[in-house]
């Protein structure tokens, strides 16, 4: 340590240029170390919330449940040729209601922050919704409040094997309430452009086809794996199936999943055949 005199005849420590690379060494070290760990601990954090809002949902798909015979929802409640909003056409007027399949469970919850998953992030309809690749028509505030958006594009998906094409919304035809997915809170439609910058969501899902001889319904069900430690998203295919997705299931409760497991295809002795385990309604 060298010293220096002052002109009171005091002297002041002073820290060498060696002593000063050192800490700076000391300091880029504990830095790299770290901060990876607060990287993990705000993923983590994300991912609880993400939890928490599918949970909401599910809870508010329960409620509804009870009231209505026992049916789940439809993905489109109206049933009336050309009304909007529909699956990924949210329209361009407000007199019709929000029949989505978000859009009725919203009286139940009466807040549309839980269709946000914060690791796929907040989306802004005024960028998206002019954007061809969604819905190429001008942006209207009113629409955006109703949660027509929000309902249309929901990243909380619904399995559309039962509302759509299977069950048909009848929780007594599903045979596994405990085992069968519900909802699916990281659902966006692409990997790439305005889906992934916006966080547009795909409202409904499903599993992929596989060739061991599980038939899902054709292309990928655009269910995208967003909780990682690398937040993989756009180009890649294989990066944002690396990570995690919050599944709810009919039964209410909730589980983070990867993709080779929620979208494995085994054989069922009930079915006597190869079965979406997670997906699969009847066996």
């Amino acid at each position: 340590m060298s010293y220096r005199k002052l002109s009171l005849g005091k002297t002041r420590q002073a820290f060498t240029l060696i002593e000063l690379l050192v800490v700076i060494a000391i300091i880029a070290i504990l830095a790299a170390i770290l901060f990876p760990v607060f990287a993990q601990a705000r993923a983590k954090a994300r991912s609880i919330t993400c939890v928490s809002n599918v949970k909401q949902a599910a809870l508010g798909v329960l409620m509804y449940v009870q009231d209505y015979d026992e049916m789940l929802p439809q993905l489109d409640n109206d049933r009336t040729a050309g009304h909007t909003p529909d699956w990924g056409t949210p329209g361009n007027i407000q007199t019709w209601g929000n029949h989505m399949f978000l859009g009725v469970v919203q009286p139940y919850l009466k807040n549309w922050d839980f269709t946000v998953c914060p690791e796929a992030g907040k989306t802004n309809w005024k960028i998206a919704i002019p954007d061809g690749s969604v819905a190429g028509a001008p942006y209207v505030q009113a629409m955006d409040d109703a949660g027509y958006y929000a309902s249309s594009f929901s990243k909380i998906a619904v399995n559309i094997l039962l509302v759509e094409w299977g069950a048909r919304g009848s929780t007594a035809a599903i045979a596994r309430p405990a085992e069968t997915t519900m909802l699916v809170a990281d659902s966006v439609w692409d990997n790439t452009g305005v889906a992934i910058s916006q966080a547009v969501g795909n409202t409904g899902v499903w599993p992929e086809n596989e060739a061991g001889g599980c038939v899902g319904l054709g292309g990928q069900g655009w269910t995208w794996y967003l909780h990682s430690n690398t937040k993989g998203r756009g180009g890649s295919r294989a990066a944002v199936e690396s990570g995690r997705a919050n599944v709810a299931f009919v039964d209410g409760h909730v589980k983070s999943m990867d993709r080779n497991n929620l979208e494995r295809c085994d054989f069922s002795p009930a079915a006597n055949a190869r079965i979406f385990t997670y997906w699969e309604y009847r066996f």
